[in-house]
């Protein structure tokens, strides 16, 4: 075999080597293709009775689209829906919400902690959240946006604690030990299992998520526009030098770009993005250094009169009271309410998002009460004049909780125990037992609110 045959033969051996290669480049290609395709196809729903979480889901789906009320949720939960739902049919309002599970997600994950009484799971996924109001003339708001959809869940009781857990019956709704409820409701004789009673969800609420895809484009951009001008300024001053060839002037251009400009395009979204995070729906108002270290002082201010206190509960309680007050339309009767004032604005709010931002104004004791001025970041959608507002509000309140009390275990303000006369009665629309007209004094079960003041 002459050299050129030996050639031939090596060009013919390359030759099929590349007819593989494409054959293999073309079907992984295809392969490729259909797995985007299926993907851009693929719709993720809640699985029924995969967990609790997704269960919840699934009825505050229902709950929006034909009023059935969540059968996973304690009252409080429930009761702020139907709060909210009088609002919305007092202002002649059809809201739609509707969430599922975001796509490449981890799924659910949760925080979990265990008291004397029971275990708390903090629950969360991404999800991806439609936002919609009707009224008699159309559709007057539509949002899809990338949530975090947050539930607190309760399970697994101390079964050796359950005559100090209290709880609504299911049945009658009067409040009972869970250990009489084992035995028979003393009102109307249901008796439950434990299985029956837990894991229920205490509190639910969203936070937008802001690693949304619309703030990674900007990020991208960011990046590629500070390369293009970095590419064009070292371009140009290469070739200003006429010793320098052009070949070797791109060469040098491109590797100063790559390094230089990439970097200073990383640092430059970095710090667009972190000014844009808090300027935006009043986040300024939200001192970064406080909101660090909120968490730290709020549990070591409760830390002497509750060893088992809980942040993730305590954000959850503040969030419920909070957003109880604005949605009822007659704040005075609140038991746990005590303000003198309530700004006009608040009655016209029929959504609220909470923002996962809090920080402390003040805390201080007066006597054997803990004092406490929180501020907290939302984000609101009011409703005037056939209207939909949304806007980013800063909402401080001011709390007082008697410390010489330990919070009962389920304790629950949408039916409370008198002391007096032991009879149980719902504290989000009166302060004073319909049975003997007796006060019933808030502070010395959970917190009161003082003060809810719209900061300017």
């Amino acid at each position: 075999m002459g050299t050129n045959g030996f050639i031939s033969y090596i060009a013919f051996i390359f030759l099929g080597i590349g007819i593989v290669l494409i054959i293999i480049a073309v079907i992984l290609l295809i392969r490729y293709i259909k797995q985007v395709t299926a993907f851009k196809k693929y719709k993720p729903a809640w699985e029924k009775h995969k967990s609790i979480y997704d269960d919840f889901a699934i009825e505050l789906n229902h709950w929006y689209d034909s009023g059935l009320l969540p059968k996973s949720c304690d009252g409080d939960t429930s009761y702020a829906l139907r709060l909210q739902r009088e609002r919305l049919g007092r202002k002649g309002i059809r809201m739609i919400h509707y969430t599922a599970p975001a796509k490449e997600t981890p799924g659910t994950t949760y925080f979990s902690r265990n008291t004397a009484w029971y275990t708390v799971d903090l629950m969360n996924e991404h999800i991806i959240r439609r936002l919609r109001f009707e009224n008699s003339s159309g559709i007057i708001y539509d949002r899809d946006s990338d949530d975090t959809m947050y539930e607190s869940v309760v399970h697994t009781p101390n079964e050796a604690e359950l005559h100090h857990m209290t709880m609504t019956c299911p049945n009658c709704g009067a409040v009972n030990p869970v250990s009489a409820l084992t035995q028979g409701c003393p009102y109307c004789n249901t008796v439950f299992q434990v299985k029956d009673l837990f894991p229920r969800i205490t509190n639910t609420y969203f936070i937008r998520n802001n690693a949304s895809m619309k703030n990674v484009n900007k990020r991208g951009s960011t990046i590629w526009i500070t390369m293009l001008v970095v590419f064009l300024f070292t371009f140009i001053s290469f070739l200003s030098d006429r010793e320098n060839p052009i070949p070797a002037s791109l060469i040098m251009s491109y590797f100063v770009t790559l390094i230089f400009g990439g970097i200073t395009g990383l640092m430059l979204s970095s710090v667009l993005l972190i000014i844009k995070q808090f300027n935006r729906d009043g986040r300024k108002r939200i001192p970064f250094w406080s909101y660090v270290t909120a968490k730290g002082k709020i549990s070591r201010a409760f830390a002497p009169y509750d060893p088992v206190f809980s942040f993730e509960k305590f954000e959850g309680q503040i969030i419920a009271l909070i957003r109880m007050t604005v949605l009822a339309d007659h704040p005075e009767n609140l038991a746990f309410y005590r303000g003198s004032s309530f700004d006009p604005y608040f009655q016209d709010i029929i959504e609220m998002t909470y923002m996962q931002a809090l920080t402390v104004n003040n805390i201080h004791m007066e006597g054997s009460e803990l004092c406490l001025n929180l501020r907290t970041w939302w984000i609101n959608y009011s409703e005037h004049d056939g209207a939909i507002n949304r806007r980013g509000d800063c909402i401080d309140i001011t709390l007082r909780r008697n410390t010489a009390y330990i919070e009962p275990p389920g304790f629950s303000i949408t039916s409370v125990h008198c002391p007096a006369c032991g009879a149980s009665f719902d504290t989000v629309r009166q302060r004073n037992c319909p049975y003997c007209g007796n006060e019933y004094h808030m502070e010395n079960a959970g917190f009161i609110i003082e003060k809810l003041a719209l900061v300017p």
